[in-house]
């Protein structure tokens, strides 16, 4: 009997984090929101009970995706690594490696180009005032085609463990911390702990599947141990942010202040999933639904070429200017542009009104299904686009993570190369079952 871990279903994931944060955007009083987070509160009940629809609608899609279909969806009686290209995957791994390299190089000689310099980046890490705000709107901005090319890093990350499990783990080893440690830099300038994230969690998800539960050492109390992992992920997460927030805001900002560190950054870590809750509600409440898929499909908006047609088909549409778009404008007259995330659950009715967003959640929720029914299977690409899609299953009630720019490329490239192996795959049976001359 195949084995499951309950964390990595999107079903449970998506009903565990959106119904708790849900619950605490609506119960956490007014004076909370005003006092830690300088906004006021708008999540009242009737935004709940949206909410809460809408997480509902995703779990029911999201567990009817992960339905097993007898003698339709069983599991390849070859193991999963007789079905990947090595060649290709080799090839592509270090191609990813060397573009993300390249990437980071050119991102970082602009950022020398604009001014940026030694000086200030000490500054950044020993906390001056303003530095780290100077080093990411000024130097740090991101440049079309080149920040693009670093989040290839993706790529890399989940072939990388695949190539490990296969060919050793010093074939990836280096590449894999010359990466990481750029990454964790970027981090810390630029303010950007997605980055990190984007880099760890697939490769932390693919590993737990392909080696921890085919383990057959990992049993009994060790398994239990494994089942309440995410206790030590938050402990983790915690660590993280802390570090980050320590030079992004409490140097510069909060110190001295009546709340110790931890305390801050606790509340600080709670207020980004509450207030992008309480973001939501107040955007829902001012904008009516504009028909244009702005939220849903962001990356259609911030792609070369694509933004253009995009502007075309939606003329009226306003888009990311501050002077111009109805999203900062209202989140700056009203509540905090400093917790500027909008509530990736609540946007959809932007775009498509309450019955199309319902409607939009329970078609996400199948699509996730699906895939981690295939990335259970072992299936190619279960395994390849799975991981990706589970950071967008944790991070729903901040943010629609599929669907920004940063991930286009790298889903691109991963489907493409799931097509490949899929062809790879077929090619092999017929080779087996051709008849021999």
């Amino acid at each position: 009997m195949r084995r499951e871990l309950w964390w990595l279903n999107p079903a449970w994931v998506a009903g565990v984090m959106g119904g708790l944060f849900a619950v605490a955007a609506y119960i956490v009083p007014e004076w909370m929101y005003r006092v830690y987070w300088k906004t006021p509160k708008f999540f009242d009940g009737t935004q709940l009970a949206i909410t809460l629809a809408c997480v509902a609608v995703f779990v029911i899609g999201a567990a009817a995706g992960a339905i097993r279909l007898r003698g339709v969806d069983t599991t390849p009686e070859t193991h999963w690594s007789e079905r990947i290209p090595w060649n290709l995957t080799l090839r592509m791994f270090d191609g990813c490696f060397y573009l993300t390299l390249l990437g980071y190089v050119a991102w970082a000689g602009a950022a020398v180009a604009r001014g940026a310099n030694l000086q200030l980046a000490i500054g950044v890490i020993k906390g001056d005032k303003g530095a780290s705000y100077v080093m990411k709107e000024v130097y740090l901005g991101t440049i079309s085609g080149v920040t693009t090319l670093t989040q290839l890093g993706l790529v890399m990350a989940v072939l990388g463990v695949m190539i490990g499990i296969q060919y050793g783990w010093r074939r990836v080893a280096l590449k894999w911390i010359v990466v990481l440690g750029i990454t964790v830099v970027r981090a810390l300038m630029n303010s950007e702990r997605l980055a990190l994230m984007e880099l760890t969690i697939p490769a932390v998800v693919l590993f737990v599947r392909l080696v921890l539960m085919e383990s057959p050492r990992i049993a009994g109390r060790l398994w239990s141990l494994l089942r309440a992992a995410p206790a030590v992920g938050y402990s983790g997460l915690i660590v993280v942010f802390g570090a980050s927030e320590y030079f992004r805001s409490w140097i510069n900002y909060y110190a001295g202040g009546d709340l110790s560190f931890w305390q801050f950054v606790s509340l600080r870590l709670l207020g980004y999933y509450v207030t992008a809750l309480n973001n939501g509600a107040l955007l829902i409440q001012r904008i009516d639904p504009t028909g244009a898929p702005y939220f849903t499909f962001h990356m259609l908006w911030r792609f070369p070429v694509l933004s253009g047609i995009m502007q075309m088909l939606y003329p009226n549409f306003a888009l990311d200017s501050i002077d111009a778009d109805p999203y900062m404008r209202i989140l700056t007259a009203e509540a905090n542009p400093e917790f500027n995330n909008g509530g990736g659950l609540l946007l959809p009715i932007i775009d498509y009104g309450l019955s199309g967003a319902l409607l939009y959640w329970i078609l996400a929720g199948i699509a996730c299904g699906i895939l981690y029914r295939l990335f259970q299977q072992q299936r190619t690409a279960g395994l390849v686009l799975y991981p990706l899609v589970f950071i967008s299953v944790i991070e729903l009630t901040r943010i629609i993570y599929w669907a920004e720019g940063r991930v286009f490329v790298p889903f691109c490239a991963l489907i493409a190369y799931a097509i490949a192996c899929a062809w790879y795959e077929r090619r092999q049976e017929v080779m087996i079952w051709e008849p021999s001359h």
